[in-house]
């Protein structure tokens, strides 16, 4: 959509190039912290690059190394 010769998106349009639902969209822009331009809720274009590859949702675990150094685990108490 163009106002006043600026390029401008709303949510539904990004979901549908991106595949997924409003909500996921949404959550993504609320968790990069982009605002709308207007209460439309309107966004600039930029605003869909910078969620393209955003994830949520906890971190994947990191695989525990195989021995940790510092100090010894302590014993229990018999």
């Amino acid at each position: 959509m163009k106002v006043n010769g600026q390029e401008f998106i709303t949510v539904k349009e990004m979901a549908k190039k991106l595949g997924v639902e409003t909500n996921t969209i949404k959550q993504r822009l609320y968790q990069q912290g982009i605002k709308p331009v207007s209460k439309d809720a309107l966004y600039d274009v930029s605003a869909l690059e910078a969620i393209k590859d955003t994830v949520i949702g906890r971190p994947k675990k990191e695989e525990a190394p195989a021995k940790a150094k510092g100090k010894p685990p302590k014993k229990g108490k018999k």
